[in-house]
């Protein structure tokens, strides 16, 4: 039997879970670097879908929230906004330009959240862990498109 943690103090597997989803994104930033081609233009791809299904999981949050029944419904409306937003760079843009657009996505998720928490929304404990992710994910996403210059995508 697992003990119920304190509203301060994020579950265990809440935090290897979470901390253990920036791996994806430093792996594909260190590859990204690598200078070995193709993997590294590959990377800088996969970084980029992997940035937006974790940041459509950010919204996925606020959906389950909301139902709980006790959320109001335009909870469900933000819940796929980053999925929206996370899909569009993937489409359009060119893979080094997909990361630096991922960016924004996080932090405006991340500044949704802290109001949602300032509210009583989420515990203090799934903050302090979203900090440390949101600030992994975009540094990662921001080497990532750092890596190839604009032509060595095709």
């Amino acid at each position: 039997m697992t003990k119920t943690p304190q509203q301060n103090e994020a579950p265990l597997y809440a935090s290897l879970m979470g901390l253990g989803g920036l791996i994806p994104f430093f792996l594909c930033a260190g590859a990204a670097h690598s200078g070995v081609s193709p993997w590294n233009a590959l990377a800088v791809v996969a970084c980029g879908i992997y940035g937006s299904i974790i940041l459509s999981f950010t919204g996925a949050v606020h959906w389950g929230l909301a139902m709980q029944g006790d959320r109001h419904p335009k909870w469900f409306i933000w819940s796929v906004m980053p999925a929206i937003y996370a899909w569009l760079p993937v489409v359009v843009f060119e893979p080094g330009l997909t990361l630096l657009a991922l960016v924004p996505g996080f932090f405006l998720s991340w500044v949704v959240d802290c109001r949602a928490a300032q509210d009583g929304l989420l515990p203090a404990w799934y903050m302090r862990l979203r900090h440390v992710l949101t600030l992994g994910a975009t540094m990662a996403l921001a080497a990532g498109s750092l890596a190839l210059p604009g032509g060595a995508y095709h």
